[in-house]
């Protein structure tokens, strides 16, 4: 049986000029996780993490904290999808250019049209459906690649909730519901049992105990 911790990254740089640059907050958050497992004796073997800036930069700022860092390779799949494309092809008449100010409904209704499109966006584009399997194959593809019992993933929340699909067999609005409390700098933790390819258990979800410890409710982000 193997664990497989799910992080997502800290919070990113929205309204600015670089997204997906952490912000103050987010290299806050990332910091306090390293020093959550350096005081709790946290242990990983192998650790992998997404292309994204805010996902590898969290990835090298929460290990600091674990003994016998690993090397930290990448797994492209674990990248979030292209909001700037789906905001565009989906969500005229709902969003405004630029709008991070969503109300649930809104992106609800944004991701329901990407989803219902199915195979027809433009060729640059990536599909729901592509989208929403390319997590579980990450997992797959990290599990089967090493012998190590802990792994860790460094992603985003829609990849998170996309995992969480698979595992527990989630219909589409309960995806997006999910998508949308994924906190930063949480820790998903799964179990694996890597004999069966797909026999994988929630064992924790969002969680952010090295965060609420300090009482402060501007760590607590979604961004």
């Amino acid at each position: 049986m193997k664990n497989v911790f799910l992080i997502r990254h800290g919070q990113a740089s929205a309204g600015t000029d670089n997204y997906d640059r952490l912000s103050a907050t987010g290299i806050k958050q990332a910091e306090l996780l390293s020093e959550y497992w350096k005081h709790s004796g946290f242990e990983v073997q192998s650790a992998f993490s997404g292309s994204l800036e805010r996902q590898q930069h969290t990835a090298q700022l929460a290990l600091v904290g674990v003994d016998a860092r690993p090397k930290v390779g990448t797994l492209d799949k674990l990248n979030e999808y292209n909001h700037t494309t789906v905001d565009r092809l989906f969500g005229q008449d709902i969003t405004k250019p630029g709008d991070w100010d969503l109300s649930f409904d809104q992106y609800l209704a944004i991701m329901q049209r990407w989803h219902d499109a199915g195979s027809d966006v433009p060729d640059n584009a990536e599909s729901w459906q592509s989208f929403s399997t390319r997590g579980w194959d990450s997992i797959l593809s990290a599990v089967t690649s090493t012998d190590s019992s802990s792994i860790a993933l460094f992603t985003s929340g829609g990849v998170i909730a996309t995992i969480l699909k698979q595992v527990l067999g989630l219909g589409f609005e309960q995806t997006i519901q999910a998508i949308w409390h994924v906190r930063n700098a949480s820790v998903t933790h799964l179990k694996i049992d890597d004999r069966y390819e797909r026999n994988a258990f929630l064992v924790d979800y969002n969680c952010i105990p090295h965060l609420q410890l300090h009482h402060d409710e501007t760590l607590i982000t979604q961004i």
